[in-house]
């Protein structure tokens, strides 16, 4: 469903050779199938939201392509829908929730009677039924960021990208947020990357993790999850084998700052 192929990403050297040259991404290469729940760590500074801005074609490549379904990206495409990290710049405070729900589902032209049952149905599956009248701002920031899950999952994308999407909520908030998103992948068999800096949070929530090195960046493991499709927070945690993984992600990453400090 989404293929990354030899992505390479540049910033700055204007014409000329003016101005600071930064290598984001050097080359980063891989699939996620349909379906399937992907997430994606790395040091902090390693271009884990440049990669994912690629790949949502909201900024393009130096070099390499995206293709979601077989198709080249080359600016944002159909079916696919990003949840930011900043979920309160996502949402319009002047908006009813209802209504920041049904945004994307009025500008796809969707018809009137088929919104509200879509914007029904996704406000059901994140624990908002009853929230369609409020508005943003009378929303805890763990309700917001549901509100814009929701949203996304309304449009109905056959990929959703998330970008650190709980990194701004409180400890408790973050874990019913975590098991939200992963009984919404369960639900609809939406094909998911989440990108995270919690190595926690990746292991519980990935069928793989990928495993990102120090900018420029490359793909220093892809690691399959093997622990079992039905996970709570308190039995796979406390899981033998979740320490194990952890433990095998930390130790990359520590690897990958460590090499970062000597390029």
């Amino acid at each position: 469903m989404l293929a990354v192929k030899e992505l390479h990403k540049v910033y700055g050297g204007g014409p000329g050779g003016r101005g600071r040259r930064v290598e984001a991404i050097g080359e980063v290469s891989f699939a996620v199938e349909e379906g399937s729940f992907v997430c994606v760590v790395g040091p902090s500074g390693c271009g884990k939201t440049t990669l994912l801005r690629c790949i949502a074609g909201l900024l393009p490549p130096t070099s390499g392509e995206v293709e979601v379904d077989g198709a080249r990206v080359t600016g944002p495409p159909d079916g696919l829908a990003v949840v930011f990290q900043e979920y309160g710049r996502s949402l319009f405070p002047w908006l009813r929730v209802a209504d920041n729900v049904e945004l994307p589902l009025r500008a796809a032209g969707t018809a009137k009677d088929k919104r509200r049952r879509m914007v029904d149905e996704a406000l059901h599956a994140v624990g908002l039924g009853d929230a369609h009248q409020a508005y943003p701002w009378q929303l805890s920031g763990g309700m917001q960021q549901r509100v814009a899950i929701a949203r996304a999952v309304a449009y109905q994308p056959r990929v959703l990208l998330m970008d650190e999407p709980f990194a701004a909520v409180d400890a408790q908030t973050r874990a019913d947020l975590e098991d939200l998103i992963r009984s919404v992948h369960q639900q609809l068999g939406i094909t998911m990357l989440f990108v995270t800096h919690d190595i926690d949070e990746a292991v519980y929530l990935g069928e793989r993790v990928i495993m990102l090195s120090s900018s420029p960046t490359h793909v220093a493991e892809d690691l399959v999850i093997d622990l079992p499709a039905e996970r709570d927070q308190l039995t796979t945690r406390g899981d033998a084998r979740f320490t194990e993984l952890r433990g095998r992600v930390y130790a990359q990453i520590q690897k990958a700052k460590q090499e970062g400090k000597t390029r």
